[in-house]
């Protein structure tokens, strides 16, 4: 089984039991928490995904920095996935999670890059825009500067990306002007 699916189903069943439970914001909140701390530890990452360690001290070091910290749900979760020796899948389980919260509440994370920074009125009708296109509930807009798109704008939500920046468009007229001699017959 591929870990795409191993983790959408190991997510599915948490949410599942975390609806039953009336906890799924709760824990959407630990696996945030999870996901952040993978982030910055990478000697944790490297830890969970280490054939060599034994699980029973992988499990020992989850309880010594996650019991009490996380929702009980969450804690017995990700205790559960250990003892089954899928503890290598966890980053990915929570990623998955979020994923399916995020389709649950109807938010949708995007992103608009530009090479000035834009006003709050921008953001508010970019998102929008995207609410529009996607029925959205919530838009969770991300902004970054970068000075070589010259102008323009380059939007990515879901599996959309537009890219009306200038640079781009400089490069397709290279490449369709440029390319080829219109002067020289093809045989």
């Amino acid at each position: 089984m591929s870990a795409e699916r191993l983790s959408y189903r190991y997510a599915k069943s948490i949410l599942d039991l975390a609806k039953e439970q009336n906890a799924v914001d709760a824990v959407y909140t630990d696996f945030q928490s999870f996901k952040q701390n993978l982030s910055a530890s990478s000697e944790l990452a490297s830890f969970l995904k280490s054939p060599i360690i034994n699980p029973d001290k992988k499990a020992k070091a989850l309880e010594a920095l996650y019991k009490g910290k996380m929702n009980d749900l969450t804690y017995s979760f990700v205790a559960l996935v250990v003892k089954k020796r899928r503890e290598t899948y966890l980053p990915e389980i929570a990623n998955a999670f979020v994923d399916l919260y995020n389709d649950e509440k109807g938010i949708v994370k995007a992103k608009v890059t530009t090479a000035v920074a834009i006003s709050e009125q921008l953001i508010d009708k970019i998102k929008n825009m995207v609410k529009a296109n996607t029925g959205a509930k919530i838009v969770e807009l991300s902004t970054k500067v970068d000075a070589a798109l010259i102008g323009g704008f380059i939007l990515q939500y879901g599996d959309n990306l537009y890219d009306s920046s200038i640079a781009h468009k400089l490069e397709l007229l290279q490449k369709e002007n440029f390319t080829k001699n219109k002067y020289l017959k093809e045989y």
